[in-house]
């Protein structure tokens, strides 16, 4: 019979951990709470073998660690959704567990003893993880009998839920969001993570740095989702379902202010609607999540650099190598500008975003 211990998130998760380990390790299956019912973990050199079954890894690192060249997108979706119940599946570029039809499986399921889990036995070789499908720990015993070692019972669970499988299939280290954040995805199974979720994580985030976000960065903003859009046939406010999110922030800002009155207007002489803008402070949570952070002046750069080392894709200027000068107190010829500075280096940009 198998050890079976209850779960209880106020007490201490080391035994349930050290426990879970030490179950693996010996070669045997450990019965977990997931997000979609209970799950089955076991080490991929053993014995065991459960249909379904996906790699446990918390991130796109470790994936990567196995040998996979992890696609763009897929690396977006492993470090925006997880934990969840959603199955990534990337090209098994090389040989590589639970591997099914040329693609390699990855789970981070959505409990908390998982992120304590994953890290525990990291040492241990890869470990698989199988959604079983049922409700109860003695249905999942039931199930799989004597290869059981440890059940952690955390009472009923979630009934008839499965996890959504989303396939990458876009080639490792191309552009991914050439007609938007639904290329290269196929859901293979739908299930409890929303598809339109999916689409919208998937998106490309580009972030425009200023100082204030008040003047320069909510014009570099406004004047991107402008041209994309009428780049991509959509509104502005389609552009995170055709696979783009742009945003601004600054490195100065204290949050909640609009744009200045004379971005605004400028910006409405180039489509471009600001009056819904609010200011927001550069924080590492934009900076991890952005795939693209552009900068107004060398002065952003080195205060991106020093207040934020290695966070993110790292900066780059609009101007390549010129800085744009802020507009704030000058007359709206000032404005008009700096606009159009801010246009014709989007336009240089542009085709890395979106190819014809």
């Amino acid at each position: 019979m198998p050890t079976v211990i209850d779960w209880s998130p106020t007490v201490d998760p080391s035994e349930f951990v050290r426990q879970t380990r030490d179950t693996l390790a010996s070669g045997s299956v450990v019965v977990l709470p997931g997000d979609c019912g209970y799950l089955a973990l076991w080490r991929a050199d053993t014995a065991v073998s459960l249909p379904n079954s996906a790699l446990l890894v918390w991130g796109p690192d470790e994936a990567a660690a196995l040998g996979l060249s992890v696609p763009t997108v897929a690396r977006r979706l492993m470090f925006r959704a997880w934990p969840a119940p959603l199955v990534i599946e990337v090209p098994a570029t090389v040989a590589v567990p639970a591997t099914v039809t040329g693609f390699a499986r990855f789970r981070f399921p959505d409990h908390p003893l998982f992120e304590m889990v994953i890290p525990a036995v990291a040492d241990l070789g890869p470990v698989l993880v199988a959604d079983l499908g049922v409700a109860t720990t003695n249905e999942a015993v039931a199930r799989l009998g004597e290869a059981v070692g440890l059940v952690v019972n955390a009472g009923e669970r979630i009934s008839g839920a499965v996890p959504t499988v989303v396939r990458v299939t876009n080639p490792p280290g191309s552009s991914a969001c050439l007609m938007g954040a639904g290329a290269g995805i196929e859901i293979t199974q739908p299930g409890a993570f929303p598809v339109d979720e999916i689409v919208r994580l998937a998106a490309r985030i580009i972030l425009f740095v200023c100082t204030g976000n008040t003047c320069r960065s909510p014009l570099a903003e406004g004047l991107a989702k402008t041209l994309l859009a009428e780049k991509l046939g959509c509104t502005v406010g389609e552009l995170p379902a055709r696979g783009f999110w742009v945003l601004s922030a600054g490195v100065a800002a204290y949050g909640g202010s609009p744009a200045s009155e004379e971005s605004c207007a400028v910006a409405a002489e180039f489509g471009a609607d600001l009056n819904e803008h609010t200011s927001r402070p550069v924080n590492p949570q934009l900076l991890f999540a952005a795939d693209d952070v552009i900068a107004m002046t060398q002065s952003h750069l080195y205060a991106l650099a020093t207040n934020y080392p290695n966070v993110g894709p790292g900066a780059r200027l609009l101007g390549d190598d010129e800085d744009l000068d802020d507009p704030i107190g000058a007359g709206r010829e000032v404005y008009r500008a700096c606009a159009e500075t801010i246009v014709r280096h989007l336009e240089r940009i542009l085709p890395e975003w979106v190819v014809s």
